[in-house]
């Protein structure tokens, strides 16, 4: 039975192949697929979606989907990615959300149009140093990791919304007011006092949205803090921009 089913299952990933050449779409998910396989990194690709499966790794030859904008791998089991992933220049989209990822490789720093990157419930413990660098990040998703503080290099991280929300985070550096473009964070059930939520990111940020439900202060000890005014102000001129 079990070689029918990979049989009919191989010939099935066969017909999305020939289909994706022609729209330049894969869609395959949820089908028990465990690895990637050469003939499947088609460089006609636009949209590549392989989630709810059981991969562990990804070839090399990924590199080869050189006008790739989506790739969605949610809900695998990989543990890394190739180094040659940051030959994929054309990547807006990137969703890598329950996997086992510890780390990024080097060359993501190369992604300059990626606009979204999810790497909710993982097993990363910092904030990967190679995705600071890039230019055009809208959104940097890193829920459900093991996360513990937002080191002072993040100064340099250019992204619009930043959700930290359910990790384990001890400690804010006060360089994240630096963020050029950061307007929302999101905080909510971490590990903080309200003495480690730096004044100067009420005071002195573009941030006009920070969650923090599920920590160790509660909303009106938030209010009593010093630059809390200063934070309402920014916080109500981007509500009247959104009626």
């Amino acid at each position: 039975m079990g070689n029918t089913h990979s049989a009919s299952s191989g010939s099935t990933l066969k017909k999305h192949i020939e289909t994706a050449t022609k729209t330049g779409v894969l869609q395959y998910d949820n089908k028990k697929l465990k690895e990637i396989s050469p003939g499947l990194c088609l460089p006609n690709l636009r949209t590549l979606s392989l989630n709810d499966n059981e991969l562990q790794t990804i070839p090399m030859e990924i590199s080869l989907m050189v006008n790739l904008k989506n790739l969605s791998l949610r809900n695998n089991q990989i543990v890394q990615l190739p180094d040659c992933f940051g030959q994929l220049k054309k990547l807006e989209n990137i969703q890598l959300g329950q996997n086992q990822l510890r780390s990024l490789p080097s060359s993501f720093t190369n992604l300059s149009s990626l606009r979204q990157l999810i790497l909710s419930n993982n097993r990363f413990t910092t904030i990967p140093e190679s995705i600071l660098k890039l230019h055009n990040l809208q959104l940097l998703d890193l829920t459900s990791n093991q996360i513990t503080q937002i080191p002072d290099h993040i100064q340099t991280l250019q992204v619009d919304e930043l959700n930290l929300n359910d990790n384990r985070i001890i400690k804010i550096s006060d360089q994240l007011r630096f963020c050029p473009r950061l307007k929302t964070l999101r905080l909510d059930r971490n590990n903080l006092d309200l003495d480690t939520i730096p004044v100067s990111l009420l005071t002195d940020s573009n941030l006009s949205l920070i969650s923090y439900d599920g920590n160790r202060f509660d909303e009106k000890a938030f209010q009593g803090k010093e630059g809390y005014d200063k934070y309402m102000q920014r916080f109500t001129a981007s509500r009247r921009k959104l009626e």
